[in-house]
């Protein structure tokens, strides 16, 4: 089920459990379609995985409790993949991720926020407070305006930005939704 630095499927919240008590050297995992897990499950396992450098949490049922939950525990994290289907219909916005991020996670240098409903306001804290980051992709992030002030931002201090209308051709797992 897993090695000791990498994982790729954990089906259920035990499991996860489980895995973080033998393998608290992992150093990268990656959670996809993982409805089971619940927000106390991976928070209960996470705090046993201090040495997480890359996490990816993708089209899981977890929340803004379990993305606080990481930055504690584990203060290498440099790369953070969180994931949900796009949302084709703005105005459905909700920063409660992405300020979890901004306040627990600053040592992070690549995130991706893929069908994100976060809007300026996360994103701006996620600038403020990530000073190390180098790429940042949002992808059918629908909520976010890339304009002016913002996109000027993005441009000065972040090597690779992916825009919420940018092309899901290259993306590891079929989106929802297509680039508009």
């Amino acid at each position: 089920m897993a090695s000791s630095s990498s994982s790729s499927l954990v089906p259920s919240s035990s499991s996860l459990k489980s895995l973080s008590l033998k393998s608290s050297n992992l150093t990268s995992l990656k959670l996809a379609k993982c409805y089971f897990i619940t927000d106390y499950g991976f928070s209960q396992a996470v705090v046993k995985l201090p040495l997480l450098e890359d996490l990816e949490v993708s089209y899981c049922s977890l929340t803004k409790v379990s993305m606080k939950a990481v930055g504690k525990p584990c203060p290498n994290l440099k790369t953070l993949k969180l994931n949900i289907f796009g949302d084709m219909f703005p105005g459905n916005k909700s920063d409660d991720e992405a300020l979890a991020i901004a306040e627990t996670m600053l040592g992070l240098r690549h995130l991706q926020l893929f069908g994100s409903k976060l809007s300026n306001t996360g994103l701006k804290a996620i600038l403020d407070n990530c000073p190390n980051l180098e790429h940042l992709d949002l992808r059918q992030c629908f909520n976010v305006n890339l304009f002016g002030d913002m996109k000027k931002r993005c441009s000065e201090r972040i090597k690779v930005v992916r825009h919420p209308n940018a092309s899901t051709h290259d993306y590891h797992i079929d989106a929802k939704y297509g680039s508009r």
